[in-house]
């Protein structure tokens, strides 16, 4: 049997339908288990053990052809962890004779088998993935695994890396300020660069600013606020598997609600989440058990106003979620982590 997992679509989802994925690995031992992925999620899904093959499916392919590809692949089943149309109508288009996912987006006529939403509005992702692979045939899981295991060799390329850019071999401080499209996500940029001061002095940390290279004007806005700190800004000069090996290092992590705080709780980094227009018991880093047997060491920070969770990407009022959290609230969880 030849199974296609198609994966969803950012980083963070990654992390938290990672418990799915091994599940399905342990459910169908015998079948090949295949994921289908967009470009910048792809490496992850390479780094996995569990995973046989991985496709990329470049956003500015069409679906036709995309379909065209799949059906040449002849796979058995389809099982679909996002929820959109699109997703649904290529497997169908492609004859996968067995397709599984939730019927949401009007796809339902396009699945074979249907999941049950959740009997309750605000469940976490990870059980929402979980289901899916449960329709699947893989076992049910009590308690989901997000730790990522982080080899030498990306040990030894984060090395490299931050060596490069200046590190001198001392404990320092992961961050990710930015948070590509959402700028209603983003706590504001001059209590980060007071942050990496307070860290500076009372631990000593450099801080290693993390993200694309779209992100790397908002990381330079940062580090200039901040010139009693010693930042290095590796934005647009790591890959995916070289920021977990940063991140498996990291003393801290500080971040926004973003794909690379899931990426640092994932590798063991103590987690400091600023959370304002994002809901928290949907999509926070998974804190449960880890497989490694570390403890999860996560932060959630947030000062939640009414209007809050929103997920507008811009605020439309007065982003109060993000300004009423102090330098004080991210510094004192920081403090927490550390003991």
């Amino acid at each position: 049997m030849k199974t296609l997992v198609r994966a969803t679509n950012w980083v963070g989802d990654v992390i938290l339908s990672l418990p799915a994925v091994r599940a399905l690995r342990a459910g169908l031992r015998r079948d090949e288990l295949c994921v289908l992925a967009r470009p910048w999620v792809a490496d992850l899904y390479r780094l996995l053990p569990e995973v046989d093959r991985v496709l990329v499916e470049d956003p500015k392919t069409g679906p036709e052809e995309v379909a065209r590809k799949l059906a040449q692949q002849r796979f058995d089943r389809a099982v679909l962890l996002p929820n959109s149309f699109g997703t649904a109508w290529t497997v169908f288009r492609a004859g996968i004779p067995e397709r599984i996912g939730y019927p949401a987006e009007l796809r339902a006529p396009l699945l074979t088998r249907r999941v049950r939403p959740a009997p309750r509005p605000g469940e976490h992702q990870v059980w929402k993935h979980l289901r899916v692979a449960e329709a699947a045939g893989a076992p049910a899981v009590s308690a989901p695994d997000v730790s990522w295991p982080v080899g030498e060799a990306q040990r030894q390329a984060a090395r490299k890396l931050l060596g490069d850019a200046g590190w001198d071999g001392r404990p320092f401080a992961a961050a990710h300020v930015a948070s590509f499209a959402h700028a209603a996500k983003r706590w504001p940029l001059p209590r980060y660069a007071r942050v990496f001061e307070r860290l500076a002095e009372e631990q000593g940390f450099t801080v290693v600013l993390l993200g694309s290279a779209g992100e790397r004007a908002v990381n330079g806005e940062a580090a200039a606020l901040g010139p009693a700190a010693r930042v290095l800004d590796l934005s647009g000069r790591s890959t995916l598997a070289e920021v977990l090996g940063i991140l498996s290092m990291a003393a801290l992590f500080v971040g926004n609600d973003s794909g690379i705080a899931h990426l640092a709780n994932a590798a063991g980094a103590p987690t400091v989440v600023v959370f304002g227009s994002t809901d928290p018991d949907a999509t926070r880093p998974w804190d449960g058990p880890r497989g490694d047997g570390k403890p999860a060491r996560l932060a959630l920070v947030r000062r939640r106003p009414l209007c809050a969770p929103c997920r507008f990407d811009v605020c439309p009022l007065d982003h109060r979620c993000m300004t009423d959290v102090s330098v004080e609230d991210v510094l004192s969880a920081a403090r927490s982590l550390l003991k």
